[in-house]
């Protein structure tokens, strides 16, 4: 019981990790190619920490998700999981709940209340990213699934450090 549930927070933390770093890419990406054809004036370190800002969101966001999705993916194999779907319920989870954890840590940490209108115009923003975020992060877990797959394979296939012929199977 105890090895579960080490194994479901490190995969938590572990998708967490990769959320944070895919929205810090994302928006460090959109920031730089905005800063380079004259849209923003912003200096380079400011983007820098704004994108920052967005990987920290984004590793709440995975948590967030992977949370979410233990209750509607349990018992399946990721072979059975579509990630065109899945990414694009990984967009939706987050375009809701990170406007909601924006407020709350405004909120919390004395700033008061921001108009929703500052922070529902994020929501196109959260939903590209976490779809994103979550459709990657099942494609690489399926890719690394199937070579896991083949790895075992090779090692049921040898026999005493010999390979089989193709005639002994």
């Amino acid at each position: 019981m105890g090895i579960n549930i080490l194994r479901r927070i490190r995969g938590v933390l572990g998708n967490s990790l990769v959320w944070g770093a895919g929205w810090f890419a994302g928006l460090f990406a959109l920031f730089a190619t905005m800063k380079v054809t004259g849209i923003l004036s912003i200096g380079w370190e400011q983007g820098f920490f704004t994108a920052l800002k967005g990987g920290v969101i984004g590793c709440v966001a995975g948590a967030a998700f992977s949370s979410v999705i233990r209750f509607g993916y349990y018992d399946r194999r990721l072979s059975d999981i579509n990630w065109i779907r899945f990414g694009l319920f990984g967009g939706v989870v987050a375009a809701l709940l990170m406007p909601l954890f924006m407020q709350t840590m405004n909120f919390l940490f004395g700033g008061g209340m921001v108009p929703w209108s500052l922070v529902l115009d994020d929501i196109p923003i959260f939903g590209v990213l976490g779809g994103v975020a979550a459709g990657g992060s099942l494609k690489i877990a399926q890719h690394a699934d199937v070579l896991s797959k083949v790895e075992q394979r090779e090692k049921l296939d040898s026999v005493d450090g010999f390979e089989r012929l193709p005639s002994e199977e």
